[in-house]
């Protein structure tokens, strides 16, 4: 929702080429991970909108030479950490500057996607820790939602793709020196035969990786529902495969390390693919997650399902691109994606903006992210849980998620 709004505003603002002053946030020209300056951006302010809400984040800074930098209240920066940069409400002692969410965040590993680049990833675990040491305990009346562990599949997942390259790479270099004459069908023997021996020992490391971040997940909602909240909302997590980062990964596991045919696209469904693999360690934390979850009083918001349903059926939401980009490959990143920053090349431009589904490789756009709300607000009151203009849940909402679920960006 802004937790970076700081890094953009060193590359838009007074000052720079662009010239863009910063006048509070949303910050038109970038800072959250989707199309910035469009009339609506991330999920958790839309929801919080329809729930007549004003939730900001907690934290607001950035890492990174020369230096880090974090947001005050009065509009400038400070070189140490401010929380609440945007005060408390009086009211019922609350305060709206309750989005924890870090981009790049993990569920317990401070070191976090882009953590080496400035971006602070404080890990779910201190997001919660952090909420407890302002306010102490949760209100009985606050939505508490929690989507979490994007980055911990995705980093496993690379882990995995790059232990067996290393592997491969070191066997057939290895076979070489032995024997200078060794050809390419010999060569490309002894890849796939120290790719049937490394698979295995990568993967299993990579679930336990997983179930790892699916226990530590689960563990912190106990202590959510310990400290006195009733109202927790639980995501699942949507299938990276599915995105134009899934859809665009190397031809690394079949007929290793021969390039890809022309037009390849990696589709789950096709074995051994790297998306493949990265689908299986999706549903493989979701599963985990979902038998952990058992019997403990929260509510489960299936996004796995709804974004299989986006990409089935993108008519229905009148989505007409759902495996490009919307934003320019110029563009690092979607945290500095506005709506002057469009994919042209793709035939991207504001005013089709809202049938894309993606904003970059990973991140929806406001678009994308409005179905999300939009379907969160339909389950809370099927849960009931918002059955009246006047329901104590429209007082206040919690929110940690993990936004920024990509690899780093160079």
């Amino acid at each position: 929702m802004g937790t970076y709004t700081v890094l953009a505003e060193r590359t838009y603002g007074l000052g720079t080429s662009f010239h863009i002053p910063f006048t509070g946030l949303p910050y038109p020209a970038g800072g959250q991970f989707t199309v910035n300056g469009a009339v609506t951006g991330n999920w958790v302010g839309d929801l919080a909108q329809r729930l007549n809400l004003e939730i900001t984040p907690n934290l607001i800074g950035y890492g990174g030479a020369p230096g880090s930098r974090y947001l005050t209240p009065r509009g400038g920066f400070s070189r140490t950490p401010v929380f609440c940069p945007f005060g408390f409400q009086a009211e019922h002692r609350s305060a709206f500057c309750l989005d924890f969410a870090e981009g790049g965040a993990m569920v317990s590993n401070p070191t976090g996607i882009d953590h080496d680049q400035g971006a602070l990833t404080l890990p779910l675990t201190q997001q919660v820790s952090q909420y407890l040491h302002q306010f102490q305990r949760f209100r009985p009346d606050q939505l508490v939602t929690v989507f979490g562990g994007n980055n911990d599949v995705l980093l496993a997942f690379t882990q995995f793709l790059g232990n067996i390259t290393e592997s491969v790479q070191q066997r057939v270099a290895s076979a070489k020196q032995s024997d200078q004459a060794m050809g390419p069908v010999r060569q490309q023997e002894i890849a796939t035969q120290a790719l049937g021996q490394e698979y295995q020992t990568a993967l299993v490391h990579a679930q336990h990786q997983i179930d790892q971040a699916a226990d530590d997940l689960t563990r912190i909602t106990q202590r959510i529902i310990e400290h006195g909240a009733q109202y927790v909302l639980v995501y699942t997590l949507p299938d990276a495969a599915d995105t134009p980062f899934g859809r665009g990964l190397p031809y690394t596991l079949k007929g290793f390390p021969q390039p890809p045919p022309a037009g390849y696209v990696c589709r789950p469904s096709e074995a051994l693919s790297p998306c493949n693999i990265l689908s299986l360690l999706v549903n493989r934390f979701n599963q985990r997650l979902l038998d952990d979850l058992q019997g403990k009083p929260v509510k489960i918001f299936d996004s796995h399902h709804l974004f299989k349903e986006l990409l089935t059926h993108p008519e229905t939401h009148g989505f007409t691109h759902v495996t490009t980009p919307w934003c320019a490959r110029t563009v690092p990143s979607s945290l500095l994606c506005n709506l002057d920053t469009p994919n042209e090349t793709a035939g991207a431009t504001i005013q089709n903006l809202p049938s894309w589904l993606f904003a970059d490789d990973i991140h929806p756009t406001p678009a994308g992210y409005q179905v999300l709300a939009d379907q969160t607000w339909a389950e809370l009151k099927h849960f009931g849980w918002i059955a009246k203009p006047s329901a104590a849940l429209t007082r206040n909402m919690l929110s940690f998620p993990a936004p920024r679920n990509s690899i780093p960006t160079p």
